[in-house]
């Protein structure tokens, strides 16, 4: 087996790894959701427990619902940042959204507009440089891949209905953004109706081989999947307040529950 067959997944050895992304089957999907579930449940048995150790009976199920709850949005935290749960790590799933192909955001959960994919049999979907289209699509052999994205020119922006935004110089990105202290940077408003935008959220440089990406210190955080400058594979981050990382062709940029894929222009 040579480097060529394999694929280094976080926090484990070199696995063998298919050209495609593999969908796990139903019954390893509706497993993890039981085991979440499961957890989820665990500490509700507390309450009986409590209420024999001569605490009230209504101060018993108050400490084991607030119990469940902290555990399900710990689950749901979990699966947001890094597409992973305990039953999905065990069952060797992950689950992004399907049109970010980043871990799903509550937006992406709630409308189930996610895709979940087997790292047994296929590639883990964070570890392959997002295209420029949409999601994966499917192949022959019933997995998902992606089309090579390409072009050497103007760098864009792209919006999940296929619209262009150029970037030519320094741009602001968010709901309503402003130039501040005399800066003079392009200005690019973003129509979001869930409000999971800032006014200002991100700022957009462009360079020679790639974007880069600054968080405006936002309530809702930035992310950035780039591929790695040999294209091998995909680093995906989640941008602390003020802090600045790279964004190549074929990566993307997520901005509250918004997604924009980074391509560029053909020629030059």
């Amino acid at each position: 087996m040579t480097l060529a067959d394999t694929v280094t997944r976080p926090g484990g050895p070199a696995a063998p790894a298919s050209d495609a992304v593999r969908p796990a089957g139903p019954g390893r999907r509706i497993a993890a959701v039981a085991g979440e579930l499961l957890l989820a449940w665990l500490p509700l048995p507390l309450a009986p427990l409590l209420a024999l150790a001569g605490f009230p009976v209504w101060l018993s199920w108050t400490v084991a619902g607030l119990a469940a709850v902290a555990v399900a949005t710990a689950l749901i935290a979990g699966l947001g940042r890094t597409g992973q749960t305990p039953p999905r790590r065990l069952l060797r799933l992950r689950t992004v959204g399907s049109d970010s192909l980043l871990p799903p955001v509550p937006a992406e959960l709630a409308g189930r507009r996610t895709s979940t994919a087997d790292l047994r049999t296929g590639r883990d979907p964070l570890l392959l440089p997002p295209s420029e289209g949409a999601g994966f699509v499917p192949v022959a052999e019933g997995g998902w891949q992606q089309p090579v994205s390409g072009g050497t020119g103007q760098w864009q922006l792209v919006l999940e209905d296929g619209s262009q935004l150029p970037i030519e110089r320094s741009t602001l990105l968010g709901r309503s953004p402003a130039n501040d202290d005399g800066a003079d940077h392009a200005l690019i408003s973003l129509p979001d109706l869930s409000r999971s935008i800032s006014r200002v959220h991100a700022l957009v440089e462009p360079d020679a081989d790639c974007l880069w990406l600054t968080d405006a210190g936002t309530t809702n955080g930035t992310r950035a999947a780039s591929p790695s400058a040999s294209g091998g594979t995909v680093i995906e981050t989640r941008l602390r307040p003020g802090e600045r990382v790279a964004v190549r062709a074929g990566g993307s940029i997520g901005l509250g529950d918004r997604t924009l894929r980074v391509t560029r222009a053909v020629g030059g």
